[in-house]
């Protein structure tokens, strides 16, 4: 099966600027969105991985067209902009292509606080940071990471639990990379800090939250809308499925190997596009951790948690 490199090989792991990073990062791509030119209207959706990064682009894409899921420039379906995937006759990266969308921007990333673009320090565009509990988000990266095979310490869940914890994760530990981000722009005006079990409890509120953030007042209608074309059944019954291609399809590869064409659908033709990754959106719920932690490692973490989140101000829930 062809992996996101596209050459049917493991991703892997690559070490710059003291992170672990999938093997599609690239330093040539930190070092280009570090200095990026940010557009006033950009919106940046940021988020450890695996905490409701999907979703949060696809309400923000739905907030921007007032709910009308068919207006959705699905040319512009951003995956995590730092993945620079290198091989013959490769379409250069999405960085490169954002150059030509057109405005308003949705883009999706992990990155580290440290090599986000400065530009959005300076206050240029804006940011929708969303905070999923640390035992959810492990327990959701194991289901996708140890499939991906990245690398053998991260296929078994007692390796993964303990690697998660550690410098050598991927994107860092959550703590390091969620609190980075709100210490240091919790009270950031360009910032809106969202919590991913606030959006499960009352999806509405969220929708309403954000479109006050991007300056959008919504109808009644349409907030309705963009909760129903946002819901989980709607997302997974959607994503990836071809729509006609309202422009030329995006000048980059998708973020998820489920996102890649069959050689049936490519001999459909360049007028239909596929969007989304469906096998990254799984169950979408609070409280799945407790399928799979022990209570050893339910009580370590917790024992972490309290060292790591003292005085933060964050107080996150987990069921």
């Amino acid at each position: 099966m062809a992996n996101q490199n596209g050459q049917g090989k493991p991703p892997g792991l690559v070490k710059l600027y003291g992170v672990t990073w999938p093997g599609m990062v690239t330093k040539e791509a930190l070092d280009a969105l570090k200095a990026y030119d940010v557009w006033e209207d950009d919106v940046w959706v940021v988020t450890y991985p695996k905490s409701g990064t999907h979703w949060a682009v696809e309400i923000v894409n739905l907030i921007l067209v007032d709910g009308h899921e068919d207006k959705i420039n699905r040319a512009q379906q951003s995956h995590p902009v730092e993945f620079h995937i290198k091989r013959p006759n490769a379409p250069p990266p999405q960085y490169e292509a954002m150059k030509d969308w057109k405005a308003p921007r949705v883009v999706m990333t992990h990155l580290t606080e440290e090599l986000m673009p400065s530009q959005i320090y300076q206050g240029k565009g804006k940011v929708v940071y969303v905070i999923r509990n640390p035992k959810d988000t492990t327990v959701s990266n194991w289901n996708f990471v140890g499939k991906m095979k990245f690398d053998p310490k991260f296929e078994k869940w007692d390796d993964f639990v303990r690697e998660s914890f550690s410098e050598d994760m991927m994107y860092g530990t959550w703590f390091a990379y969620v609190l980075n981000f709100w210490k240091k722009h919790r009270h950031d005006k360009n910032f809106l800090f969202l919590k991913y079990e606030d959006m499960k409890t009352d999806p509405k509120g969220a929708v309403i939250q954000i479109s006050d953030f991007l300056g959008k007042n919504l109808s009644e209608e349409a907030i309705e809308r963009v909760v129903e074309f946002s819901s989980l059944n709607s997302m997974k019954a959607r994503f990836s499925q071809a729509k006609p291609a309202k422009e030329a399809p995006p000048q980059s590869p998708p973020a998820d190997k489920a996102s890649a064409p069959s050689s049936d659908e490519a001999k459909a033709g360049p007028s239909k596009t596929k969007f989304g990754a469906p096998s990254i959106i799984r169950k979408g719920i609070v409280g799945d951790w407790k399928t799979v932690f022990t209570v050893a490692q339910n009580e370590e973490l917790d024992a972490l948690y309290r060292e790591k989140m003292a005085g933060s101000g964050l107080t996150i829930q987990f069921e």
